[in-house]
Parts: structure tokens; C-alpha cells; sequence
């Protein structure tokens, strides 16, 4: 019986569904299409409280394929909406932040239950969770202090050693370049020197020049997946980066574990000879001094690794010892690969807007000579003492990193409802962008000129004005390699204007700016150059 009602039930609702067709079916889908368009944009109107933004919003994608194609217009079109306004990207609501006081409220709430930092809306599916930009709270807490040893100034001044060896070879490079091709585009340039130089600093002794040149082609594959729609799958762009990420990982990993080793073996060889009484030989395999960042890393790690090993064989519960934090391989792995991505495009950009402002600036260029004459008079080797007494290069510098910050935005996603302000209050979910190339031109006098002398000991506009100046960012997710990033910025400077002589070659998109990720002169700044007497 039962069965028979069921059958004839069926039957019902076969003869019912094979009466409808598309056509009657049509008015109801597109009512539920426009039902969905209106709610979506009441939604953004709501949220947007009262601010400005766009008067429309297409449904689902939002504004996402205007700021793909060009995300200099796009952005500065939301510039001209004024300090606070909204957009939707992606079907997600957007608030854009120009006020320097409102993105340091946002830059200081990142490491709590407030805000996380995504970088775009690919950063974390592209670079994975592990990366020491998207941990919060203590986790974070605990591996900045890990690290920051490994950017102090008897760390910074192995590195420097490493830095002017490769500006100066690559430098010599550039002019046989430049002498059978003649004009030279300074961006890629300075790209290739950016990425040998993180190499070699961080994990210089591990690498082959096959392997160099896998990093550079996964790297590569990386980039342009930041700058992509966010869709993965086979053969999408995205899909590649996420592969050379997970690869470049891997390969990370088995460095990782090498400089474990080394230094694991140095440390054992310290330790016999301190309890013989007796030097270390030197010209012994076991006597490993730390070559780069990860084996000064590692010799802190690998001593708690030994501690963690003693405590487990002493206890009564082996298991309860806990290893110690962010030791394994694949949570190193993940730094390291952070220290290479944010030590590339940000200071790439920086250096090519350095060659482009010193050309126009010929004045500027001569003081930094002069000044590097004045320290260098022999064009002694670098050494932190000398870096550290160059005030008017440094002031170019700065000037240069005010003018065209290298990474202008920096999004992060809300992860609750946060109260801005008493008019705004910002919905969970929502992406909030501040906006440090904004903040760059508020406070600073006449701040649309490029005038290194702001940052003089007279006038001391970084310290009058500090708080707009925000390229390293603020708060608990402040860059850890400032000081490195300088360094670096400082010694090419240096060693480019002392070693050449350059002359702008300007084209109709020289003063243009373009997205890469992070901002360059839109014909990469083409520069003729040679070498210069001393």
C-alpha cells in the first residue's frame, strides 16, 4: 500500500515537472536574479553608512575587473571619493582609508581579533596560512621575537658584505649590457639583483646556480598571481602560483634541514672542544661559522631542539614536552619564503624610482657624489659605520620612499564588527584598505614636491610628521627588515651614483605609474649608461 501511494506520488511529480519548460520557468529565475541585485546593493548602501562610493555595483564581481585591468586608475579614482569611501570587489565590501589616523588604527589592530592582514584577495590562498603575515596574536608575538635577532646590527653588517659584493658585480654586468645594446631599462635590472641578493643573504651557501634559477622561475609565477582574478583551477594563473608556492616550500624545507645539520654539527664541535680544554680547529669540517640569515637562525634553533631532546629523555612524561615553537622545517620554510617575497618587488620599486628621481634630479645626484666622496674618498668597502653617517644619501632615500611608496595599499579583512569611529562602524567581512601612499602626501610640507632636504637635521620632517610615515607599516605587523631594507636602499644608492654616470632617456610614459605588484615608472625607467671616473 505504502509503496503504491509512493509510486503514484511520483508519478504526480513526474507529470508536473514535465509540463514546465525554460520559458515559463524564465520569469521566476529572473525575479530571483534582480530580487538578489536589489538586496545586494541595499546591503553595500547600508554598510556604506553614508559615505561615498560608486552609484552602482555590479552584481557578484563588483568593481574587481576595473582594478585588474588598471589598478593605478581604479585606485586613483577611489582616491578622489574622499578619506573614507567604499567600494565592492568581488561581491565583498570594500572600505578604502586615506586618513593616516584611521590606517593606523587599522595597522594597530592586526594582531588581535580585529583585523587580519590579506594583502590582496589572493594572499593567502597564493603565499598559505602559515605565512608570518597572516598569524595572530601570540603566535605572532612569538616568532617576531624568534627573529629579531636575526636583524641586529652584528647580523645587518654580515649582510652588507653580501649586498655591495652583488650590487658591484652587478653593476659591472650592466654596462657590458649597455655597451652592445646601448639604452637599458633599470626595472628588471634591478629585479634580477634584488632576488640574487635575498637569495644569497638568506640562504646563500645552499644554493646551486640551478637552483637560484628555480626560485627565480617560481618567483616569477608567484608575482603573477597576486595580480590575477582570484579563480584557481588546472592551467589558471592563480592555479600555477599556488604550485610554485608549495614547490618553492619543499625546496625551502630541504635547505632548512641542511643548515640544521651544519649548524648542529658546529655546536657539537664547540661543545667537545670547551670539555677538552682545547681550540677549535678552523680548517675542520665540523667548525661551520653561520654563512647566512637561516644558519643564525638555526644556531638558536637547533640549541632548543637540544633542549627540548634533554627534557623529554629526563621526564616522567615524554609526551607533555612540548617541541619548541615554530621550529619544524615547513614553519621555517614559510618565513623564509616571507623574508624573500618581502624583501623583492617593494625594494625593486624603491631602487628603479631611485635611478629615475637622481636622473631628473641632477642636483640631488651631486650631493649624494659628493657626500660619498667625503666618506668613500678611495671608494673604500662598505661597513656600518659608514652607512650609518650618510644623512644626505639617506635623505634621498626617505624622500624617495615617501614620494612613491613602493607597496601603496595594504588590505586587510575584518574579522568582526569594529567600531571606527562614532559614525562608522565597519561590518565583519568587510575589506579595509589603507592606504599608505595617501598618507605619504598629509602632514609634510608642500608634500607634492620631491625635496630630499625635509628629512634634514634642520628641518627633521620625519620626526615632526612621523606618523604619515608609514611604508614600513605600524603597529604589531611593522616590517621586520626595516633596517635591512634601508641598508640595502642606502648601498645601492652609494655604489650607483659613485660607479655611474646615467642620464634619463624620458618617454611619454616615464612619469606614468604602474602596478606590478607594488608601483614603477611606466616605462621602468630607461637609463643610458657607463661607467664613471673616480
Amino acid at each position: 500500500m505504502n509503496q503504491g501511494m509512493l509510486l503514484s506520488a511520483l508519478s504526480v511529480i513526474t507529470d508536473a515537472v514535465s509540463t514546465i519548460s525554460f520559458w515559463s520557468l524564465l520569469p521566476i529565475i529572473a525575479g530571483l536574479v534582480l530580487g538578489y541585485i536589489a538586496v545586494e546593493q541595499f546591503w553595500f548602501y547600508r554598510a556604506g553608512q553614508g559615505l561615498p562610493g560608486p552609484s552602482w555595483v555590479p552584481p557578484l564581481l563588483g568593481n574587481v575587473f576595473s582594478m585588474v585591468y588598471d589598478p593605478f586608475a581604479f585606485w586613483d579614482n577611489q582616491d578622489k571619493l574622499g578619506p573614507l569611501s567604499w567600494n565592492s570587489i568581488f561581491g565583498t565590501f570594500m572600505l578604502f582609508c586615506q586618513d593616516t589616523d584611521i590606517s593606523t588604527t587599522i595597522f594597530k589592530n592586526a594582531s588581535n581579533d580585529n583585523f587580519m592582514i590579506c594583502l590582496n584577495l589572493n594572499g593567502e590562498r597564493l603565499l598559505g596560512g602559515g605565512n608570518i603575515a597572516f598569524l595572530q596574536g601570540d603566535v605572532h608575538k612569538n616568532l617576531r621575537q624568534q627573529v629579531l635577532h636575526l636583524f641586529t646590527k652584528k647580523a645587518l653588517s654580515k649582510y652588507l658584505f653580501v649586498q655591495e659584493k652583488c650590487i658591484r658585480d652587478d653593476i659591472a654586468k650592466w654596462f657590458d649590457i649597455a655597451k652592445s645594446k646601448g639604452t637599458v631599462e633599470m626595472r628588471p635590472f634591478v629585479r634580477d639583483l634584488n632576488m640574487f641578493t635575498s637569495q644569497s643573504v638568506f640562504i646563500g651557501p645552499y644554493l646551486t646556480p640551478e637552483v637560484r634559477a628555480r626560485v627565480c622561475e617560481d618567483y616569477q609565477l608567484m608575482n603573477e598571481g597576486l595580480l590575477c582574478m582570484p579563480f584557481s583551477f588546472p592551467g589558471s594563473t592563480l592555479w600555477k602560483a599556488i604550485r610554485a608556492r608549495k614547490r618553492l616550500v619543499a625546496l625551502l624545507c630541504d635547505i632548512v634541514s641542511q643548515s640544521k645539520v651544519r649548524m648542529a654539527a658546529a655546536a657539537t664541535a664547540a661543545r667537545v672542544s670547551e670539555a677538552e680544554s682545547s681550540e677549535l680547529d678552523e680548517t675542520s669540517t665540523a667548525y661551520q661559522q653561520p654563512e647566512c640569515l637561516l644558519d643564525f637562525w638555526m644556531v638558536d634553533t637547533v640549541n632548543a631542539l637540544r633542549d627540548y631532546e634533554s627534557a623529554k629523555a629526563t621526564s616522567d612524561d615524554p609526551a607533555s614536552v612540548q617541541p619548541p615553537l615554530h621550529s619544524a622545517d615547513t614553519a621555517i620554510a614559510h618565513t623564509l619564503l616571507d623574508f624573500l617575497f618581502a624583501a623583492q618587488d617593494a625594494s625593486s620599486s624603491s631602487l628603479t624610482w631611485l635611478c629615475h628621481y637622481l636622473a631628473k634630479y641632477p642636483e640631488f645626484l651631486e650631493k649624494v657624489r659628493e657626500e660619498q666622496a667625503q666618506l668613500r674618498p678611495a671608494d673604500e668597502p662598505l661597513d656600518l659605520a659608514t652607512i650609518n653617517q650618510m644623512q644626505y644619501t639617506r635623505q634621498v632615500v626617505k624622500e624617495v620612499l615617501r614620494y612613491r611608496a613602493p607597496a601603496t595599499l595594504v588590505p586587510h579583512m575584518a574579522k568582526r564588527d569594529f567600531k571606527l569611529r562614532d559614525d562608522v562602524n565597519i561590518p565583519k567581512g568587510t575589506l579595509v584598505v589603507p592606504s599608505v601612499f595617501s598618507s605619504s602626501f598629509q602632514g609634510f610640507e608642500d608634500p607634492q614636491k620631491f625635496d630630499p632636504d625635509r628629512f634634514s637635521l634642520e628641518r627633521k620632517e620625519d620626526i615632526k610628521y612621523k606618523k604619515h610615515f608609514l611604508v614600513f607599516g605600524a603597529g604589531p605587523h611593522r616590517c621586520l627588515g626595516y633596517e635591512y631594507a634601508m641598508m640595502h636602499l642606502l648601498a645601492f644608492t652609494a655604489l650607483f651614483a659613485t660607479h655611474v654616470n646615467f642620464k634619463r632617456v624620458w618617454t611619454p610614459k616615464s612619469e606614468e605609474i604602474v602596478f606590478g605588484p607594488t608601483i614603477y615608472p611606466g616605462d621602468g625607467c630607461l637609463l643610458d649608461i657607463e661607467p664613471r671616473e673616480l
